[in-house]
């Protein structure tokens, strides 16, 4: 089978990436002939938005660009994950017409929310998901009111138009959460598909646990102001946190004795971290989507303290693998925090059930036989 991956690069590598990454090394593990297409990343200057918020309805040259590698390098499927602002649904018709299946895995909501975020001004929404996404950009979704101007139109024309319907096969849904804001929006619920990212689950952590940690993005939708105040709400619990973003200032500013900051680490440093980790926490104050920072760590049997938003709860079971709180509330998050750092061998037992559920739920070699399912089922049809 002839597999192409299509995926728009983001300025900033995140757990989006991670996925297209493993995804690719198991499809190539499992005999699939494979090609990626990835245009990007851009510039951050004046001239490239305006340039790219001209085109972001339909990029007309996505779309020639697309053809071109297809007719190089023809493909059975073609498999969309990041679409704006380089690709849009000009590369989803060019992959139409070039014969192939096409599949679009759908990784946050910018199907509906220019944001993409379902967060508007710090503040999370949904009213964009069955009403306007003009309107949702109007309101500064983006925090840039003509960057939001314009997503926001972009994605309401292409909503009016249903050009993110006309061309796609498939839509991959990593929760279910996702799948049921597809369907609130307006996607056809038949091609809609919930394949739950997968991670490698060959080995569980064997070290003596040693702290807390976070690892992940650094930024206000993360919940990391709330995962600080929860920090000093908990003294007793260290607690080390790793990684980048926009808040990275702020972390490294806080960090003083129980709290250590180790900047942004590659995914073999980050799995190192969790053999010395008793719990992890994802503090998110988003929807997310089915985030890397909770799955990564129940596959190393680590349990994982979590907000009750978005995917999350179909990661993290009350009681089983993890703790739920409310997201940002520090006090309620700092309790589950010294609750499982003073009971050890329930944070163990938390653990264990962490790597079954894990195993049985999220390996990724599961998921790239579903995936391979999906691909001949659309084949067959085609």
């Amino acid at each position: 089978m002839r597999v192409l991956i299509a995926h728009g690069a983001y300025r900033h590598s995140g757990g989006e990436e991670r996925h297209v990454s493993l995804l690719e090394e198991g499809l190539l593990r499992a005999g699939v002939e494979l090609t990626t297409y990835q245009p990007g990343p851009v510039a951050d200057d004046l001239a490239t938005k305006v340039r790219l918020a001209a085109g972001l309805v339909y990029r007309p040259a996505a779309a020639r660009r697309l053809a071109a590698e297809l007719e190089r390098r023809p493909a059975d499927v073609v498999h969309f994950h990041n679409l704006m602002p380089l690709l849009t649904p000009a590369a989803l018709r060019a992959a139409k017409r070039s014969g192939a299946a096409v599949v679009w895995t759908v990784h946050n909501y910018r199907f509906a929310c220019p944001a993409g975020t379902l967060l508007r001004n710090g503040e999370v929404h949904d009213d964009c998901i069955e009403g306007s996404s003009l309107a949702c950009g109007l309101r500064n979704a983006r925090g840039s009111r003509i960057e939001s101007a314009a997503y926001g139109l972009a994605i309401e024309l292409q909503r009016r138009l249903r050009l993110l319907e006309r061309w796609v096969d498939a839509y991959v849904a990593p929760s279910r959460f996702v799948a049921r804001m597809l369907v609130r929006a307006g996607f056809p619920s038949e091609r809609i598909h919930v394949m739950p990212y997968g991670v490698p689950t060959g080995r569980a952590a064997a070290g003596k646990p040693a702290h807390a940690v976070y690892a992940g993005r650094l930024a206000p939708e993360k919940g990391v102001p709330t995962l600080l105040a929860a920090a000093r709400l908990a003294p007793n619990v260290p607690l080390v946190v790793a990684g980048d973003g926009p808040l990275a200032g702020v972390v490294r500013d806080s960090a003083a004795g129980h709290i250590r900051y180790v900047g942004s680490l590659d995914p073999a440093e980050v799995a190192g971290l969790f053999t010395t980790s008793s719990f992890a926490i994802v503090p998110s104050q988003c929807h997310d989507n089915l985030p890397f920072a909770a799955i990564e760590p129940v596959a190393a049997g680590v349990p994982v303290v979590a907000s009750r938003v978005g995917g999350l709860p179909e990661i993290v079971e009350h009681g089983v693998n993890g703790l739920l709180v409310p997201p940002g509330d520090p006090a309620a998050l700092a309790k589950a925090m010294r609750s499982l750092w003073c009971d050890p061998d329930r944070t163990a037992r938390l653990g264990t059930e962490a790597r079954r559920i894990a195993v049985e739920r999220f390996s990724l070699s599961r998921q790239v036989d579903r995936l391979l399912d999906l691909y001949d089922g659309l084949r067959s049809v085609a």
